[in-house]
């Protein structure tokens, strides 16, 4: 573990860090992107106002037009054929629906947003002076034709207060016309609008610049979000990535690894490399403990030959059509034990384990303690040339047994040899070896036969 956090300390990139890099790059450009949203907002809002106000100065100016233009074809049709109708329409329009002053209104209110106010408020004020005398002269004209043909007009207070006193009777109408049609009445008119269209182009050019001026700044930052954008598309491939070089990848080579059992060999972060580390610590010293117990739990103690249980786990993986079955009994072994004890008995079956392994040592063979003092051999792919081998050997052993060594005594043991088929199975090849050894018992002990 000690190794594994020192390795920790210097091998790989930290996830910790490279998470804390991340969150102050994803801080600062989101941050920069919400601000320039809002700014991209505030521009946009500049534009749609600008637009707006636009909208706003063409309808007054077409108000001022229209109502101006209504009133002097109300007054023109009342003095040419006195319906007083037509005056009754004039003074609706001057007094109740007020197109003209409500749109010089608006202008007014416009016109204090900007820069150059002072000026519009007073070409719409030298405006109104205009409109207020040409008014006086269309009251005038209409209390002329009032008077001359008998239409009442108390109920219009501005009608009525003007003074036509200096005109002949036989001139009312004709000064009437002459009021409303002559030079001086279209001259004001035109100095009227005159003077509302310096107002209104001055206010066009204000709001046509500040659109412009909105507008640029708008697709600025328009190019400038869409680098942000760019560079946060860009920064995720990036985070994508590296997460899958430093995360994804290594841990499924690991998952591979460990679904495999082995060792985790494979770079990632620092983090991750400090886990795979400890891990194949673990597996290291796991393995070892495996090995030993695997080996223990297959292995005879006394004998180190294969056990009962390595006997089982082998014998089922094996191929028993040419697979030779060699069954061995150690002759006379509780005589033995009775005549030299246990401690003599356990060192005669060590030797006979240490004989059976050293001329059965071939890879395709194994040895086997399966009993008290009951041993197999299991040969593999042995060929038919090779059985009078196997005979030799096993008399050979008994040769090397008869020989007594040291204080263990000789020894003589029985041979059961059986030949697997295509048919036979571990039980049936088993009880054929066993069949086999039972005739060598009959038949005298310590010797070998083979069928």
């Amino acid at each position: 573990m000690e190794q594994a956090k020192k390795k920790y300390q210097r091998k790989g990139i930290s996830l910790k860090l490279l998470a804390w890099i991340i969150s102050i790059f994803v801080l600062i450009i989101s941050s920069t992107l919400i601000t320039s949203l809002a700014l991209i907002s505030v521009e946009n809002d500049k534009v749609n106002q600008a637009n707006k106000n636009y909208i706003a100065i063409q309808q007054a100016s077409n108000d001022v037009r229209m109502a101006s233009d209504y009133l002097t074809d109300q007054v023109r049709l009342f003095v040419a054929n006195g319906d007083k109708e037509y005056m009754d329409s004039y003074f609706v329009e001057a007094n109740v629906t007020k197109r003209r002053e409500n749109a010089l209104e608006t202008v007014h209110h416009l016109a204090e947003k900007t820069s150059k106010h002072e000026e519009i408020h007073s070409n719409i004020e030298k405006a109104v002076d205009e409109s207020m005398d040409l008014m006086n002269i269309e009251f005038y004209a209409m209390k002329l034709i009032c008077v001359d043909q008998n239409i009442p007009y108390d109920e219009y207070p501005s009608v009525a207060i003007v003074d036509i006193s200096g005109v002949a009777p036989e001139d009312r109408r004709s000064e009437a016309l002459d009021s409303v049609l002559g030079t001086e009445y279209v001259a004001r008119k035109d100095r009227i609008n005159h003077f509302v269209n310096i107002a209104f182009n001055i206010i066009n050019d204000l709001i046509r610049e500040n659109s412009k001026n909105a507008s640029d700044n708008l697709r600025l930052l328009t190019i400038f979000q869409t680098i942000i954008i760019v560079v946060m598309i860009v920064f995720v491939v990036a985070i994508v990535l590296i997460f899958f070089l430093l995360v994804v990848k290594p841990m499924d080579i690991a998952f591979n690894a460990i679904e495999k059992n082995e060792e985790v060999h494979t770079y990632g972060n620092r983090e991750f490399n400090y886990i795979v580390d400890a891990y194949n610590d673990v597996h290291s010293q796991n393995e070892r403990v495996k090995e030993k117990l695997t080996y223990e739990a297959e292995h005879d103690k006394l004998t180190n030959l294969y056990n009962r249980t390595g006997y089982v786990s082998l014998y089922r993986r094996m191929r028993l059509s040419k697979t030779l079955y060699i069954l061995v009994d150690v002759d006379g072994f509780k005589e033995i034990n009775d005549e030299y004890g246990h401690d003599i008995g356990d060192k005669v079956l060590i030797r006979i384990a240490e004989v059976l392994d050293r001329h059965f040592s071939e890879d395709n063979a194994f040895v086997f303690r399966i009993g008290g003092d009951e041993f197999a051999v299991l040969v593999e792919n042995v060929s038919e040339e090779m059985n009078e081998t196997i005979v030799n050997r096993c008399e050979k052993i008994n040769e090397e047994l008869s020989v007594q060594k040291g204080k263990i005594p000789q020894v003589s043991l029985s041979f059961g040899i059986a030949r697997g088929d295509e048919d036979d199975t571990t039980d049936s090849l088993f009880k054929k070896a066993d069949r086999v050894l039972y005739k060598v018992k009959q038949s005298g002990k310590s010797g070998v036969i083979y069928e």
